[in-house]
């Protein structure tokens, strides 16, 4: 079958998924945006048609790839209406505001023999499938640390003046919770949290504290523990930070996961997410039989690139592949579950539907 896109939103996130569609040259029909001077800026490198109506997307009549790029609290209404026109969707992070309506959309999908990604992409960094190979020789996972930490600078969120975009407004909700659904733990955690689902299974519980200052109402700061599947222990944090120059690549971006089993440890450490192209994502090896580092040599990709790549390749197939229709589901339960855990002061249970 032939891949046809169609997309919906052109904000900054777009520029990322219009790259891979010029690199796998993928024929881009119509992009839509309220603003049309973005969707025009979009559009002119394909020779795209541009429209202010999302709902012309889907009802195009050449396309068969629905991309919906928009902010997530909007992602239901059009991901639904996608799959109920019988068009395969590809869909950015989060996948919806709610743990149900993903499901929803899962099994929506599933029923319509559809295609649908929620575009978790930091899996295509080589680190991580290599990482995803490794995993089984350590043996009982004891313990998994997780961490995002993105630097905010000048900003101090935690005992500085709060910038408008995290702070109430007139109808007590701030912009980012307006646009997201949160803080910290939904925009930067969930593709953390992803990754912990991909690599080490789905937890059974989790107990969750955030920060979040008076004058705003989203968590700045998000520290969690959970139940692994096998027994172990996830560690998980996500701050937005003033400390500029730490992380591996010494620019305030400091993203990682330590995997400890008992047969050794992995350790991956991720570039800056929207530049990619300048650092590899890293990945040691400890063997504690051998007593041996192995520090692995790995290419930088764009993982933007071949998150689409891979989709696209499987759409074009008719098949689902292995980043299956749920895995929007698990992390926006997941996200919900430390929410709830937040909220109540105590630890919560995790039961799954898929």
């Amino acid at each position: 079958m032939t891949t046809t896109v169609g997309v919906i939103g052109a904000g900054y996130i777009s520029r990322f998924h219009f790259k891979a569609y010029a690199e796998t040259k993928t024929p881009v029909a119509l992009v839509a945006d309220v603003n049309r001077a973005a969707a025009e800026a979009a559009a002119a490198p394909f020779g795209a048609a541009v429209t202010e109506d999302w709902r012309k997307v889907i009802a195009h009549p050449t396309v068969n790839v629905v991309v919906v790029l928009t902010s997530s609290g909007s992602h239901f209404e059009m991901v639904r209406a996608a799959l109920e026109a019988g068009k395969n969707v590809i869909s950015e992070k989060t996948l919806t505001l709610s743990a149900k309506q993903s499901l929803e959309l899962g099994k929506l999908a599933e029923a319509s023999n559809l295609i649908l990604y929620t575009s978790y992409m930091k899996r295509f960094f080589p680190a991580v499938q290599k990482t995803k190979e490794l995993i089984p020789r350590l043996g009982h996972l004891m313990s998994v640390y997780a961490r995002t930490y993105q630097v905010v600078a000048p900003d101090n969120f935690h005992s500085g003046t709060l910038p408008g975009w995290v702070s109430r407004e007139a109808d007590g909700a701030s912009p980012i919770r307006k646009k997201s659904g949160g803080g910290v733990l939904v925009c930067g955690g969930s593709h953390i949290l992803d990754l912990l689902l991909h690599l080490t299974g789905k937890p059974r519980g989790v107990f969750t504290r955030n920060f979040t200052r008076e004058g705003s109402d989203v968590d700045l700061m998000s520290h969690a523990l959970l139940d692994l599947e096998g027994g172990g222990t996830g560690h998980f944090e996500a701050n937005w930070h003033p400390l500029r120059k730490i992380g591996y690549e010494k620019r305030g971006w400091d993203e990682c996961l330590e995997i400890s089993g008992v047969n050794g440890r992995l350790v991956i450490q991720i570039p800056v997410w929207n530049e990619p192209e300048n650092n590899a994502a890293t990945l040691t090896y400890y063997d504690n039989e051998a007593e041996t580092f192995t520090d692995y040599a790995l290419p930088i990709v764009n993982p933007f690139v071949e998150a689409q790549r891979s989709f696209l390749e499987n759409i074009a197939q008719g098949r689902q592949g292995p980043q299956d229709r749920y895995t929007g589901y698990r992390v926006d339960l997941l996200l919900e579950k430390m929410q709830q855990s937040a909220d109540a002061g105590r630890p919560v249970e995790i039961r799954w539907d898929a």
